[in-house]
């Protein structure tokens, strides 16, 4: 499960970019600069994005 879900680009980068995408949100929160919820709203709907992709990928992985 864990190598489906590893190599497939997609679901990776979704996930690495939820990730980067909550630090410079984090980043720009700290230096009190309003665009931060932008950032946190749009890594959240990335990683649910991703998250679903990677449910399906490991659905499909175990039904083999």
């Amino acid at each position: 499960m864990n190598y489906t879900l590893l190599k497939d680009v997609k679901a990776m980068s979704g996930l690495i970019s939820a990730i980067v995408l909550s630090v410079i949100g984090i980043g720009l929160a700290m230096n009190d600069n309003s665009y931060w919820v932008f950032f946190v709203v749009v890594s959240s709907i990335v990683l649910a994005f991703s998250i679903a992709r990677a449910d399906r990928l490991y659905k499909e992985d175990k039904g083999r």
